[in-house]
């Protein structure tokens, strides 16, 4: 049986042989400190339990810098891919006949040609959004849709006429669907999809994180709510606030169900890929809409100014859809929307079935048999850009 004299003798020992360093001229090995870490004692200051403290905590750093430098490059990526270079590409055009002006612009501009009866014709067609602009070969008119791009009106005008002074032909003008003083260069559609975005997936993502759960029971009809309610708040702002828009009174009604559409989408397309592969479906949402949907909108110079990837994957995302849903709406007396209204509602309505379905805990036994969220992917909702 071991006694109290017998359980110390390793801390003698250490330290006799600390005393016998120390005499020979090694005042390390006299220290205090290294007599006890010798004998196997705990360091007073924890230092050691302090280092092994940290280099989790380093890890995580490294681990959110390295997510941010990725979000980074997709959008510096994405972003520049799609705008750095104003160049149509089929850019739609209507004629109403042929003439060797239009095969001279052809020369310099990619077109995708539309011809039509008479210049009547021609604008209704630019009403519809179906072509930019047109020319009419019999008067040697260039009709401008000035509304559906902010490039075209001045480089097609400068391409014809510079045609007609190297083929001595007087060229005339024609403005329609002129931009209001409210929003003389159109980027107030733009401004407030981006915005309908940001909204749609951090309340989603805010909702999970609140809770705990990317999917639960009500969860729809809440972000339905929600998107309501933010909308509301949005066009007020916009509308009666800002005066960012033309006739408040006639398009505010429209424009609150539009806004609540598009935020809604984006809110239930990350509350499914939330519910599919937890909070870093954040992530994946905000490459889709933002580092992917909204370059793909074309912004003010309109979609046929954009590379042809960009010119495909727009039409099947919500940012292409919102932009153009809203612009028709407030600059073409609300032609050309049905294709818009249908994608955005399938966002919806597929997001809302899939998200009661996750919320009943169905169909996601990849996920386990609880849906919370745990520290590792708290770096989902930690690495949300800004708006």
């Amino acid at each position: 049986m071991s006694t109290s004299g017998d359980a110390q003798e390793p801390v003698r020992r250490t330290a006799d042989a600390a005393a016998a360093r120390a005499s020979s001229g090694d005042p390390a090995a006299a220290s205090p400190a290294h007599a006890r870490e010798q004998a196997g004692a705990p360091r007073p200051d924890g230092a050691g339990a302090d280092a092994e403290a940290r280099a989790p905590q380093v890890r995580k750093v490294l681990v959110g810098l390295l997510i941010a430098l990725v979000m980074g490059t997709i959008m510096v990526t994405t972003y520049v891919w799609a705008n750095h270079g104003v160049v149509a590409r089929n850019l739609p055009w209507g004629v109403t006949g042929s003439s060797p002006l239009t095969s001279a612009v052809q020369q310099n501009v990619s077109m995708d040609i539309h011809t039509y009866a008479d210049q009547a014709d021609l604008e209704n067609a630019a009403g519809q959004t179906t072509v930019y602009g047109g020319f009419n070969a019999q008067t040697n008119t260039v009709v401008i849709s000035e509304a559906a791009s902010l490039w075209a009106p001045g480089v097609m005008p400068a391409e014809y006429l510079k045609a007609g002074q190297a083929l001595g032909q007087q060229v005339h003008f024609s403005v329609i669907n002129t931009l209001p003083k409210e929003d003389p260069e159109g980027v107030v559609p733009g401004l407030v999809v981006f915005t309908l975005l940001v909204a749609g997936y951090l309340g989603s993502t805010m909702a999970m994180q609140r809770t705990g759960h990317a999917a639960a029971h009500r969860r729809v009809a809440i972000l339905a709510g929600y998107a309501v309610v933010a909308s509301l708040v949005f066009n007020l702002i916009v509308g009666p606030g800002l005066r960012a828009y033309p006739n408040v009174g006639h398009n505010f009604w429209p424009l609150w169900g539009e806004f609540a559409l598009v935020l809604l989408a984006v809110a239930m397309l990350t509350g499914t890929v939330q519910s599919l592969i937890g909070p870093l479906g954040t992530l994946v949402t905000v490459i889709l809409v933002v580092f992917l949907g909204n370059p793909s909108t074309g912004g003010v110079n309109g979609t046929a100014y954009l590379p042809a990837f960009w010119q495909f994957i727009g039409p099947i995302l919500p940012p292409w859809n919102g932009v153009t849903l809203i612009r028709n709406t407030l600059y073409f007396h609300g032609n050309a929307i049905t294709q818009q209204l249908i994608v955005l509602s399938l966002y919806v309505v597929v997001g809302a079935i899939l998200m009661t379905v996750f919320g009943w805990g169905r169909l996601r036994w990849w996920r386990g048999p609880k849906d919370t969220i745990d520290r590792t992917e708290e770096t989902g909702i930690a690495a949300i850009p800004p708006g």
